[in-house]
């Protein structure tokens, strides 16, 4: 049997896969080494490159064995990996600081400086990034206020997979997927915005070269062929973000579906080809994007459109925690059997601030309407609704990106453990729901864009992802939810003046 080899390096963990020529999982075929960010009060979240790259040589060394006992020739390779990270490195390719990942926020005031002097939207439109702490050019100004000194000797600013390309292959080549997450890339050329890079004072030479739409990590260094004889000359695609391979596995691959993911975290996102969102088909103009989202790059071809959230199932982790609801499955029966909106609560969910569509990093959740009525179970659905009108918020521009009729694809634990809340997104939205079953999409992204490179088939969209339930929206519901999203509008309007 032949099989594409996937890197999977997450937040919280580092695997490798298998999948075969139809893109499926091959059983048994998943190794994992677990890890977590230093995250601290003050905004810090780190991860350390050099763990990262051990996790994945364990990964892999696992693998040969698991590989080698099933006589399966590997053909090709990809990785994917969380998005906007940073790690400057030495002239030696040696780390000098930690990996600075994208929910790191102590350059919010850098971010707040350079917006007080650029034009974020303006900005927005030609990078599709706004000026953020996510992103890159607050961190890196961050880095020049508090570390000048290490700033003056990083000979090159890095992702994690960058870091990790340098290691295993010998080389520099940075996949555009993984950088037009940063906010350096220009949206039309695919390359680096010389704007930035005059802006913070550095040069191309201080950042990977960027690889080609056709080319390839190449082969592994011959003392890793060595140790990993599976993969002697097998290439490897430049690494991808792990939000856009989602997309592509879940079968998100155009923009006849929007796929909406619950995890911790939440995000809508519409993949479009590149072409079709830069230009404008009557007057030949960069088509705007709309302030409250978005634009990455799943590949040179496909652009990734959406916008993210900070609250998901970290909402109802908190609820677990603080508000003795019950268990899990007691709770979701009980919540399915309360009408929409039951008592009128409006909830701002930002308890880590607020991302897509206004951007207000220093917001704080707010619940307003509480009574002596109120109990957990009617809290908590409160919460879970309140989830869906942001994301709601979100759908009302991203609409303008996708095809008429576009079906909503659902996928993300958080929201796949509750058809409850599965019917409030498609009530809320006013759209069909269906539920991904492809249990590692992520992956499996990674594995169709491999797949297509090496013309096994014609396009990701060859082969379908497994789709499970439908849920349809309610008229009647929907316009119940209309009025609640209407008051927590009224409410935002008030807080956040």
């Amino acid at each position: 049997m032949d099989g594409i080899l996937v890197l999977d390096i997450g937040s919280s963990s580092t695997r490798a896969l298998v999948f075969d020529e139809r893109a499926n999982l091959i059983p048994g075929l998943l190794t994992r080494r677990s890890g977590q960010f230093r995250v601290m009060v003050d905004g810090t979240s780190e991860d350390d490159a050099l763990q990262v790259y051990e996790r994945v040589v364990g990964c892999i060394d696992e693998m040969q064995q698991l590989v080698t006992n099933r006589g399966i020739t590997l053909r090709a390779a990809g990785i994917s990996s969380y998005a906007c990270s940073l790690v400057c490195l030495d002239k030696r390719g040696e780390p000098l600081t930690p990996v600075y990942t994208y929910a790191d926020t102590r350059s919010a005031s850098d971010a707040r400086i350079l917006r007080s002097v650029v034009d974020e939207l303006q900005e927005l439109q030609r990078t599709g990034c706004r000026i953020r702490a996510n992103y890159v050019p607050p961190r890196i100004e961050w880095l020049h206020r508090i570390r000048p000194d290490l700033t003056m000797r990083t000979s090159q600013y890095a992702s994690l997979s960058d870091y990790l390309a340098l290691r295993l292959f010998g080389t520099e080549r940075g996949g555009l997927s993984i950088w037009s997450w940063s906010g350096l890339i220009n949206r039309t050329t695919h390359d680096w915005d010389d704007t930035w890079l005059t802006r913070l004072g550095i040069t191309t030479e201080q950042l990977p070269a960027l690889a080609h739409p056709n080319e390839w990590l190449g082969t592994l260094r011959p003392e890793f062929e060595r140790r990993w004889p599976m993969l002697k000359s097998v290439p490897f695609l430049p690494a991808f973000g792990d939000g856009a391979v989602a997309n592509i596995g879940s079968g998100c691959t155009d923009p006849q579906s929007v796929a909406v993911t619950i995890g911790t975290t939440a995000a809508l996102r519409v993949v479009r080809s590149s072409q079709q969102s830069s230009l404008d088909v009557a007057g030949g103009e960069v088509l705007p994007l709309p302030q409250g989202l978005w634009c990455y790059q799943v590949d040179h071809a496909r652009e990734l459109i959406g916008g993210a959230t900070t609250e998901g199932g970290n909402v109802f982790a908190w609820l677990r925690q603080t508000c003795k609801v019950p268990e899990p499955d007691e709770l979701e029966r009980a919540m399915a059997l309360l009408p929409p909106d039951a008592q009128g609560i409006a909830v701002l969910p930002f308890f880590a601030g607020e991302r897509s569509p206004g951007y207000s990093e220093h917001s704080r959740a707010t619940i307003h309407g509480l009574t002596f009525d109120a109990t957990p179970i009617v809290l908590a659905r409160a919460c879970l609704e309140a989830v869906a009108y942001r994301l709601g918020e979100v759908y009302s521009e991203l609409k303008a990106m996708a095809e008429p009729g576009a079906t909503l694809i659902a996928s993300g634990g958080a929201l796949l453990a509750s058809p409850t809340w599965c019917q409030i997104v498609a009530d809320v939205m006013d759209t069909t729901l269906r539920v991904c079953e492809e249990p590692e999409a992520t992956a499996r992204g990674v594995a169709l864009l491999v797949l297509e490179k090496i013309g096994d088939i014609s396009s990701v969209a060859d082969l379908p992802a497994r789709i499970g339930v439908t849920y349809q929206p309610d008229p009647q519901r929907h316009s119940a939810y209309l009025a609640a999203m209407s008051r927590q509008q009224h409410l935002y309007a008030q807080l956040m003046k």
